[in-house]
């Protein structure tokens, strides 16, 4: 049971409440009094929130409440069901009563065992679709993550795509792509890059072939490559050869003074010159015959051969630079660095060959001067690396020109590659979330279908037709719909209103019709019927149930107060603990008079709790105080108002006098009734009494004017009449009943 609600707060006008230390502990039947607006309700909201542990109406709910099973809390269910009579428990089944009223299923005492295989069986369907539903909701999550990841990853693929031909790439397209997904390695991230490049570049022109450039001199004519190649050897074969002649040491020993004089005397011979042109003398014959003989006719064809050779050396040389090798921008962006390194390349061994070519021409320049001398220098003129730097460069053009001649496919695959490359980013990860996702509508399957592993290998299906089976044999929602009608008809005192059962719940009716705009005082009958009847239900224990009446007296005729305290303690007394609340003095006395005189019942069963209101500077606060003994010793409350007006000490405000003439009226009236026994007014009664008649005047002018609504709205200039005129009222029974008012005093002193 509960036992003590330590705090709430915010919960209305509930905002900070915490218990004092004389609140009794609740007991097995708690009345609580309170004046209309003081908080019951308010209160009667906190219990409907103990079982989910919260309020939507209220979010920053706050409560600590003591009970025999431990502490229970806001967030915290509490284990024991809880049913809730207020005004939302009117509007929530009744309001305009525009559709039936849920069946009341009342267990038959003969089907218990059933009855049990019955709650067992829903709430296993209950447990079942809960599971279900709560596999669904992670499902959900998980296929909204999962979408989230695509959505994601395509945006980047998108990006990383933009310039192909495709012009958007969306979550769908990745998850088609995806579920298509080749067995492919990620890229790395230069190979990303260059795909990257080729999705966004134009298609260029072919550069074509790189051929080696052709020399053509004299009868010679070739390959730069070819003739290059084998320029040494050709070189090496004209210094082996010598020309046979009669020498001059003095020439042969000096190579520049042996050149010097062959090219004058082919000067001379060119002129026809018998005369030195150096000494101006005539040049002996003899000498003329020895020279003759030292440059002979073989010599002279060796000398020619060796200056063609050196003229088709510098040929090669000038061709080498003539190889047409593009420019950088020309070949497609991803290849550029490596065709900068092969050209680079390339360049320094055509420099390698040209330095070769050349060493291969200074032993031909030295071998003009040697020509009568055979030799073979080591000199050499492969071309095979600049041939291979030459195949780099070549390679990469091919890769150029295969590119341009399939852009179209190259663009595609790069496309292809770049989405899988991404696609394989957010495999592991999508792998995780689709295995969870399937784990769960396995769960899920086995709860719907039913599994051994779960217990139970009945369908929902199943499960939903053996408990309307086990329901038809136990529960009779007639029964429930019978007893409505007969404690209607109880309560109104009148046959013209009555319950009907159907396949989809109750209807009211009037006269055999649907009954239309019922009475305040019709609905709160009905509603409050319908509850009590309500607690027979096979989805509730009365007897380990907590049961909360909050005012089920509202709107009905004094006559109905009896019928309802009548229903109240015949139909909720065996309630494991009953709280009923009441602003009611007359009802209040009745559930004292029962709960007093309820049989076996200990000093500890039964509590007495008043709900108290007052304005404080952050608003209205309402908190539970003991119920004022007055109220309780007493028959009738008016020892407890003349109590109220006897401590009455004004704050000074509106709301703090608010309530004052309406408890000053009623002392009055009682006080007068007793005093001037007679069917007179009020005011020809207090017009008789003995009393000072300006007090008198004062007395009416408060208690009357102001006790009733009249439209105008509270003269904030009375709330200092408030003190004066209760004191007034205190003075004028203390004058004409002197013994009356002593003993009042002495109570409330007490």
């Amino acid at each position: 049971m509960l036992k003590k609600i330590r705090k709430i707060k915010g919960c209305g006008v509930f905002a900070d409440f915490t218990a004092s230390a004389d609140l009794p502990n609740f007991g097995r039947y708690n009345i609580i009094y309170g004046e209309n607006g003081s908080g019951k309700t308010t209160l009667s909201r906190l219990f409907s929130s103990l079982e989910a542990g919260e309020n939507p109406d209220y979010p920053n709910l706050e409560y600590s409440i003591e009970s025999d099973d431990g502490q229970t809390a806001n967030g915290l269910g509490y284990a024991r069901k809880v049913r809730v009579f207020n005004s939302d428990y009117v509007e929530a089944n009744i309001g305009k009563l525009e559709g039936p009223l849920k069946h009341i299923l009342i267990l038959g005492e003969e089907n218990r065992t059933l009855a049990e295989q019955l709650k067992n069986d829903v709430a296993s369907r209950e447990d079942r679709l809960r599971s279900i539903e709560d596999c669904n909701t992670q499902i959900t999550k998980l296929e909204t993550d999962k979408g989230k990841i695509f959505s994601q990853i395509a945006k980047v693929i998108g990006e990383a795509t933009s310039g192909s031909t495709l012009r958007s790439y969306r979550k769908p397209d990745a998850e088609l792509a995806f579920s298509k997904l080749p067995r492919v390695a990620l890229l790395s991230e230069n190979d990303l890059e260059n795909h990257r490049a080729t999705v966004r570049q134009e298609q260029m022109e072919a550069i074509g072939p790189l051929n080696p450039p052709r020399v053509v001199h004299e009868s010679t004519e070739g390959s730069v490559l070819d003739l290059a190649k084998s320029a040494a050897m050709r070189a090496k074969l004209l210094t082996i050869r010598s020309a046979q002649s009669s020498v001059i040491e003095r020439l042969v020993e000096n190579p520049t003074i042996s050149a010097w004089v062959e090219e004058g005397v082919s000067i001379h011979a060119s002129h026809s010159s018998d005369m030195c042109e150096f000494c101006g003398r005539p040049m002996p014959e003899d000498r003329l015959k020895a020279l003759a003989k030292h440059f002979s006719v073989e010599d002279q064809r060796l000398k020619e051969e060796i200056t063609s050779e050196r003229h088709l050396l510098e040929a090669i040389i000038q061709a080498l630079d003539g190889f047409t090798i593009p420019d950088r921008l020309a070949v497609y962006s991803e290849l550029r660095s490596e065709y900068d390194i092969a050209i680079t390349r390339f360049w320094e061994e055509v420099s390698r060959l040209k330095k070769r070519l050349r060493d291969v021409d200074e032993v031909l320049a030295e071998k003009q001067t040697l020509r009568t001398t055979s030799y073979e220098p080591d000199i050499q003129s492969e071309t095979e690396t600049l041939e291979t730097a030459l195949e780099v460069v070549r390679a990469v053009v091919n890769r150029h020109d295969e590119k341009t001649a399939r852009f179209t496919e190259e663009k595609a695959e790069a496309r292809d590659r770049i989405e899988s490359h991404y696609l394989l980013t957010i495999e592991d990860q999508v792998n995780e979330v689709s295995a969870k996702i399937v784990e769960l509508q396995i769960a899920a399957s086995q709860f719907r279908n039913g599994d051994e592993k779960i217990g139970d290998k009945r369908s929902l299906n199943e499960l939903s037709q053996s408990i309307a089976e086990k329901q038809a044999k136990v529960s009779d929602a007639h029964a429930g719909g019978a007893d409505l009608t007969r404690h209607l008809e109880q309560f109104l005192g009148r046959t013209d209103l009555k319950f009907e059962s159907g396949e989809d719940g109750y209807r009211v009716l009037r006269q055999g019709k649907p009954a239309k705009r019922l009475s305040e005082g019709e609905k709160t009958a009905v509603a409050f019927l319908y509850f009590l009847v309500q607690l027979k239900d096979r989805d509730f224990n009365l007897e380990e149930g907590v049961v909360v009446i909050d005012d089920p007296i509202s709107s009905l005729d004094a006559s109905a107060i009896y019928q309802a305290f009548s229903f109240l303690k015949n139909e909720a007394q065996p309630a494991k603990q009953l709280f009923v609340f009441t602003h009611n003095f007359e009802f209040l006395k009745l559930l004292i008079n029962w709960v007093k005189n309820i049989p076996r019942l200990g000093k500890d069963d039964k509590t007495y709790t008043m709900v108290l209101c007052a304005e404080t500077e952050r608003g209205r606060a309402a908190r539970l105080a003991p119920l004022d003994r007055l109220l309780i010793e007493h028959a009738t409350e008016y020892h407890y108002l003349f109590k109220v007006l006897y401590n009455f000490k004004s704050d000074g405000t509106i709301l703090g006098c608010y309530h004052v003439p309406n408890i000053a009226r009623k002392v009055l009236e009682t006080f007068l009734d007793f005093h001037i026994p007679s069917n007179k007014s009020l005011y020809q009664k207090l017009e008789e009494t003995n009393f000072d008649p300006h007090k008198k005047t004062a007395i009416y002018k408060f208690s009357n004017d102001l006790s009733h609504h009249t439209g105008k709205g509270f003269d904030p200039a009375l709330v200092a009449e408030a003190q004066k005129n209760t004191a007034y009222l205190l003075e004028m029974i203390a004058a004409v009943e002197p013994l009356h008012y002593q003993g009042l005093k002495a109570l409330s002193e007490a």
